[in-house]
C-alpha cells in the first residue's frame, strides 16, 4: 500500500518510531512520558477551548496553570509541559512555582513578550526547580517590585538542573525594580546548565547575576550577563568550585557609559574552573587577577577583557589580552 493511500483511520498506523518535528517543535516524541499543556491566555489553539485545570491538559484543552500541570506529572517518566504563548503569572509568595517532580521539562512557546512571563510583585516570589533532573526553556522573568530574593531558585541537593534559553529582564522602574540573584544555586545541586540566557538587571539594587554555593561540573555558558551588580556577575558564595566551566559569555558589571567596579567573577575560595572565549567588561585594569577574585585555580584561555565604558576594546586592551590573559 502506497503512503498516504491507507483505508483506516490512519496513512501511517505504525506510527512514526523517531518522532515527528515542525518548525523545530517535537510534535510526537517516542518516550514513555505524557505531553502536557499550559494555556490561560486568551489565545487558543485551532478548535480548543480556554485554559483550566479541569481539562485534561491536551493541546486544545490546556490546563491554566503551570504548577497544576507538574502536579500531573510522574517523576523520572520524562513528562513534557509544554507553555503556550502569552501565558503569565504573578509571583507573590515563596514556591510560587515548584517543580518538585523528577526528570520533567517544561518548554515556553513564544518570543519577546509573548514568551511565558512570570512576574514577580513580592519580594519573596520564586520559581524553584525543586527535584533532581529537571529542565526549563524558553521562560521570561520580570520583577515589578525591588529587592526580590531571586527569581529561579535550585535548592540545594538537586541535581542536573537545566535553565536553557530564558529571561531575566529589569521591571517597568529599570532603576529600582530587580532581582537581587537571578539564578541561584544551592549547595551539591551539581552536574547543572545554564545556556543562552539573557540576564540584564540595571542600573541599581542587584547583587549578583548567577550565584552558586559550592558548584560542582557546574556549565554556564553562551549567556549575556549585565547590571550593575554588587558583587559580580556570576558568584560563587560558599566554598569553591571544582571542574566547573565558563564558556562564550558576555559579562558585564554595569550598562554602557557607567560601568560598574567590582569583579565579573568572584569564588570565596580558590575553585577549579575552566574560562575560555568569554567577554568580561567592568571598570577595572584589563588584568584578569584584577577582574576576578580567587583565580588561581582557574584555567583560562581566549577570553577577551575591556574597562572601557564604551564598551569597545581599544589597542591597548586586545595587546593587554595577549599579554596578560592568554593565559596563565
Amino acid at each position: 500500500m502506497a503512503l498516504g493511500q491507507g483505508t483506516g483511520p490512519s496513512n501511517y498506523p505504525g506510527g512514526f518510531s523517531s518522532g515527528v518535528t515542525i518548525s523545530n517543535t517535537p510534535v510526537s516524541i517516542p518516550h514513555p512520558g505524557k505531553v502536557f499543556w499550559v494555556n490561560n491566555s486568551t489565545v487558543l489553539a485551532p478548535g480548543g477551548i480556554g485554559g483550566s485545570n479541569s481539562n485534561d491538559g491536551t493541546y486544545q484543552r490546556p490546563f491554566s496553570t503551570l504548577d497544576y500541570a507538574v502536579s500531573k506529572c510522574l517523576a523520572s517518566r520524562g513528562d513534557v509541559i509544554y507553555v503556550m504563548p502569552g501565558y503569565a503569572q504573578t509571583m507573590s509568595a515563596a514556591d510560587a512555582v515548584d517543580l518538585d517532580v523528577a526528570g520533567i521539562r517544561v518548554i515556553g512557546l513564544g518570543r519577546g513578550t509573548l514568551m511565558p512571563t512570570f512576574t514577580y510583585d513580592n519580594a519573596a516570589g520564586e520559581f524553584v526547580i525543586g527535584a533532581n533532573n529537571v529542565r526549563i526553556e524558553n521562560l521570561r522573568f520580570v520583577p515589578s517590585v525591588t529587592g526580590i530574593t531571586h527569581a529561579v531558585n535550585v535548592e540545594a541537593t538537586f541535581t542536573r538542573a537545566e535553565i536553557v534559553n530564558c529571561r531575566f529582564e529589569t521591571g517597568e522602574a529599570a532603576t529600582v525594580d530587580e532581582f537581587l540573584i537571578s539564578i541561584s544555586v544551592g549547595t551539591t545541586a551539581n552536574y547543572g546548565l545554564i545556556q543562552g540566557c539573557y540576564i540584564d538587571q540595571g542600573l541599581a539594587g542587584a547583587a549578583t547575576g548567577i550565584s552558586l554555593a559550592t558548584p560542582q561540573y557546574w556549565v554556564i555558558q553562551d549567556n549575556y550577563i549585565m547590571g550593575d551588580f554588587s558583587t559580580a556577575c556570576v558568584a560563587t558564595i560558599t566554598g569553591a568550585g571544582v571542574l566547573c566551566q565558563m564558556r562564550n559569555n558576555v559579562m558585564i558589571n554595569g550598562e554602557p557609559g557607567a560601568l560598574g567596579t567590582v569583579e565579573v567573577f568572584t569564588q570565596s575560595a580558590a575553585g577549579t574552573w575552566f574560562v575560555a572565549g568569554n567577554i568580561f567588561i567592568t571598570d577595572i585594569a584589563t588584568n584578569l587577577s584584577l577582574m576576578f577574585t580567587n583565580f588561581t585555580s582557574t584555567i583560562n584561555g581566549g577570553n577577551l577583557y575591556s574597562d572601557d565604558s564604551t564598551m569597545v576594546l581599544s589597542a591597548v586592551d586586545r595587546s593587554a589580552v595577549m599579554a596578560v590573559s592568554v593565559d596563565t
